[in-house]
């Protein structure tokens, strides 16, 4: 059966869909390193694409393709994700899995390689799904069946099969010339009605309600399936178009169905067969042939071309009227009038049909060069142009007066049939007629360039000029001459001169200027900030642009970001501005434009003719992944690559040698609309401060790290302003040998050595040294003992000299005092013995009696004297003292000694004469001599032995 296909079908879904082209991302085969086919698509739960290329299995993780043979070289023609990290490819021939090494690698293994011989020999493995835990791998003859850890089974079939497909978690296979079967119990079983199917080459099944599945033939068109019946599933169409080929069909989140087609690009349809969509190369597709078809988890839709790769972002709300729909040059003006639209660029004045499926812009006759602006004023098509002010009128653009070029046109206040034109030269006067527009003329007073122009409330016109500021025009009240122009710059209350714009909000004027939003006030007749709309935007924000659409949403261009004011029903305003980063770098810069079209479709001028917004499709802010790479080591001249994959997923206090302590770590996010947009920081934690600057780099190099315990994290923020999670990667760099806490242990060990030997050799030196100064000290105290005895026996000798000096001088002193004292006892005993004498004698001469007794008392008191102890005692006192106890000692030795005898041995000591001591002892001579002689016989002497010389001596 042939399905003939309308391309240009008129829905408002597909004007609710795109608006003009969706946004398209082609890759070429040169930027992904890969052969120019790609037969299926997937992703794992890290958001990374794999794709089924001719050279291998492609990786893309949003920044860096990778490409991975198989062991064979083959092509692969299938692709699955399933646990455990495994990517399984089925190839020519062959059919296995890719897991990261140790180092994170992924790396082939075949399963096929475990085949017996027989079941070895493969055709293309063009399938592969997964049930209850169980791979199946299908080609055109058997299909296998693999539960990791266990051998692979083969299933045979009674005839040759052809595409197979997964859908409500079933197995369905087209089995040639039998019909559309199930796989139940690795069995076939043929579905009732299936046999439709025996001949139909079949390119997806899917599921379309809870009861029915979508059946897509690739010739034979679309059918629906109720387990029972078929019933054909009709595309709304009109005109014929040639032969469609679907190559693979895919169910979108939406509830659309997207096909890939072999000769028309990309099909979007309803679930009623509207035509949604369609992109080919004529829209920016670098193919048409599409072999395979996958959307991901952000709703982005995938394309595998057959020479190349492309995204086209169906999520999103914007969509693109530039070239590829025969629109050239920047945009500048828009304006619907019916079903037609109307865009201005710098090349001229295109149209095109709004009823059409697919809008294709043609340029309107003698609308060629710069388009200012587009208006419609009193059922007129007015355009502003390079070259004056034209009517558009029967598809044609035509010149009202040669006045030079038009800026703007603004209708007079209460006179419908009239309008101001504002130009390079100032302001003109036109009426519209039935007929057309008529020049009436050119105001005097007002010659400046006119572009921005509007009419207040008073009916005053007001004029903005970007470098000068702020024109106020008051007309008659005809409109026909001016009475006054007044002029307002920084000296009445703006910033500054430059850059003062004029918009109509609220059928109110505000101008938002250099920095922040006024409004005029009449009473001072000066310009003051208007608090709200000031409020609204940051104080260095210049707004370039403002249009409110009819519920009083405000959609605006700055010098800083580009978005859309919505009031709740209080007057609340609400910021949303992430969503239009996406198009902000887009849009032009050289007279900023928006157009509201109606309350869901918004044009915005940019430098490749349009871009709309379509309102009523919400942009689902998917969060995002961003993952580390791959890690380098860069210490040596080539880099060495640590770690890759998903092993950095699940790496953990990774440690690593010091010889890694310069590294370069890679990065990348899965956000995959405009990539080169998206900016990360990192943050590596034990050396960074903080996080670093927003970056577009994808790669942060670390050279000459101190060893430790490090954190690597990054993050990125896309161009919505979201952000994705900061996943920590965790490592140590170890310190090196000569740091490492052996070597301390050993530098400890050693250093106690070498202390301990130089602690041994300062002691040895130190008691050598010791010993040294003791001996000298020794030596010299000796000397110095010497010296001292020397000095001390000197002393001594003195001292014994002077004590002997002194005792002999004492005991001079003393024998002077007992030679004075004995000499005294001697001359007093001489004395009373000569007095005795003469009373003796005058006692005999016969004196009288009575002077006889007196006489003989006188002698008896002379002998008293003579013989007195008070002076033997004194006597013996000092005698003791001088002759060292010669008394004492004396009577120890002889006690026998008689006093008389003591007497004489103190006199002969002091060798006094024989008649001294017979004076002192009051004897005479003779008894002297006798008393000596019974003195050396008490003493025992020999007599050859001097009594005198004994007593010196003892």
């Amino acid at each position: 059966m042939l399905l003939c296909f309308l391309c240009l079908t008129t829905t408002v879904q597909a004007q609710d869909y795109f608006f003009g082209n969706p946004v398209i991302r082609n890759f070429k085969p040169e930027e992904f390193k890969g052969g120019i086919q790609s037969w299926g698509i997937v992703q794992d739960d890290r958001e990374l694409l794999y794709v089924a290329n001719n050279f291998g299995l492609l990786e893309f993780d949003g920044a860096t393709w990778n490409i991975y043979s198989v062991k064979s070289g083959t092509k692969v023609r299938s692709v699955f994700v399933g646990k455990q990290g495994r990517v399984y490819v089925g190839s020519q021939g062959d059919f296995g899995y890719f897991e990261p090494d140790q180092a994170g690698i992924l790396t082939y293994k075949s399963l096929a390689d475990s085949l017996p011989t027989k079941d070895r020999n493969l055709d293309e493995v063009w399938r592969i799904y997964e049930q209850s835990g169980r791979i199946y791998f299908f080609t055109f003859k058997n299909i296998y069946q693999y539960t990791p850890g266990q051998k692979v089974q083969v299933i045979r079939t009674k005839g040759p099969l052809e595409f197979s497909f997964q859908a409500n978690k079933n197995l369905y296979i087209l089995a040639w010339n039998q019909g559309l079967s199930l796989l139940e119990n690795n069995q076939l079983q043929l579905l009732p009605g299936g046999e439709f199917f025996a001949q139909k080459q079949i390119a997806s099944v899917l599921p379309y309600d809870k009861n029915r599945l979508l059946i897509v033939t690739i010739k034979e068109g679309l059918y629906l399936y109720d387990g029972q019946q078929v019933a054909p599933f009709l595309l709304q169409e009109t005109t014929a178009c040639q032969e469609l080929v679907i190559n693979q069909a895919v169910l979108l989140k939406d509830g659309n169905f997207a096909l890939g087609t072999q000769n028309k690009g990309l099909v979007v349809i309803d679930n009623q067969g509207k035509l949604v969509l369609h992109t080919a190369v004529q829209d920016g597709l670098l193919d048409n042939t599409i072999h395979t078809l996958y959307q991901d988890t952000q709703d982005n839709l995938w394309l595998g071309l057959n020479n190349g790769l492309a995204m086209v972002e169906l999520s999103s709300p914007f969509s693109k009227l530039d070239g590829t729909l025969g629109l050239a040059g920047t945009g500048y003006a828009a304006m619907q009038k019916d079903n037609s639209l109307y865009v201005g660029t710098n090349s001229g004045l295109y149209v095109t049909n709004l009823t059409s499926g697919k809008k294709r812009f043609t340029l309107v006759p003698q609308s060629t060069g710069q388009v200012y602006h587009l208006d419609h004023i009193g059922g007129q098509l007015l355009m502003a142009h390079h070259n004056g002010p034209f009517l558009i009128k029967d598809n044609k653009a035509q010149l009202i007066y040669p006045l030079g070029g038009a800026w703007e046109f603004v209708q007079v206040p209460n006179q419908p049939n009239r309008l101001v034109s504002g130009s390079y030269y100032g302001i003109s006067l036109l009426s519209s007629t039935p007929e057309g527009l008529k020049f009436l003329q050119k105001f005097k007073g007002l010659d400046e360039s006119s572009r921005v122009l509007e009419f207040d409330r008073d009916g005053d016109l007001w004029m903005a000029h970007g470098y000068k500021g702020i024109f106020r025009v008051t007309f008659d009240a005809a409109y026909e001459r001016i009475i006054k122009v007044q002029f307002y710059n920084s000296k009445n209350g703006f910033p500054s001169d430059q850059l003062i714009n004029m918009e109509k909000i609220n059928n109110e004027l505000i101008f938002p200027a250099l920095s922040g939003v006024y409004k005029f006030n009449k009473a001072t007749n000066r310009f003051v900030l208007d608090k709200f709309y000031s409020s609204l935007f940051a104080p260095d924000e210049h707004v370039v642009e403002m249009e409110e659409d009819i519920q009083g949403n405000i959609y605006f261009i700055s010098n800083q970001r580009v978005g859309k004011i919505s009031l709740d029903k209080f007057g609340k305003p609400t910021m949303e501005d992430k969503l239009f980063k996406n198009i902000q770098d887009q849009l032009n810069d050289d007279l900023s434009y928006i157009q509201i079209l109606d309350l869901n479709n918004v044009l915005f001028g940019a430098k490749d003719g349009f871009i709309h917004y379509n309102a009523a499709k919400p942009k689902r802010m998917a969060p995002f992944q961003t993952r580390l790479a791959q890690v380098f080591s860069i210490a040596s001249e080539k880099d060495s690559l640590l770690y890759t994959g998903r092993l950095l997923d699940r790496a953990q206090d990774t440690d690593w040698k010091y010889a890694f302590n310069s590294l370069r770590f890679v990065y990348a996010s899965s956000f995959y609309e405009q990539p080169e947009k998206t900016q990360y920081q990192y943050y590596l934690e034990g050396f960074d401060g903080g996080w670093s600057t927003w970056t577009n780099k994808t790669e942060k190099e670390y050279t000459n790290l101190p060893e430790g315990t490090y954190i690597f994290r990054v993050r990125a923020r896309n161009i919505f302003g979201t952000l994705s999670e900061a996943k920590p990667f965790e490592f140590v760099i170890h310190p090196p040998f000569y740091r490492s806490s052996w070597a301390f242990l050993f530098y400890a060990l050693l250093g106690g050595l070498l202390v301990g030997a130089v602690a041994m050799q300062v002691d040895r030196r130190f008691k050598k040294e010791k010993r040294r100064l003791i001996l000298d000290k020794e030596r010299k105290l000796g000397q110095k003992e010497i010296e001292i005895r020397e000095i001390t026996n000197q002393s001594e000798q003195e001292i014994d000299r002077l004590r002997d000096e002194k005792l002999q001088a004492e005991i001079d002193h003393k024998n002077r005092e007992l030679t004075y004292s004995t000499i005294h006892l001697i001359n007093k005993n001489e004395l009373l013995t000569a007095v005795k004498a003469e009373l003796q004698n005058i006692i005999k001469n016969g004196g009288r009696a009575a002077q006889a007794d007196e006489l003989n008392r006188i002698i008896k008191n002379i002998d008293h004297n003579i013989t007195s102890e008070v002076d033997w005692k004194q006597f013996e006192l000092h005698f003791n003292h001088v002759h060292g106890d010669f008394i004492h000692r004396l009577q120890e030795r002889f006690p026998c000694l008689t006093p008389q005898e003591i007497k004489l041995s103190t006199y002969l000591r002091l060798n006094l004469t024989t008649k001294d001591i017979a004076q002192l002892l009051n004897i005479s001579v003779r008894g002297v001599e006798i008393s000596r002689y019974r003195l050396r016989k008490r003493l025992e002497l020999d007599r050859s032995e001097n009594l005198t010389d004994f007593m010196l001596k003892f």
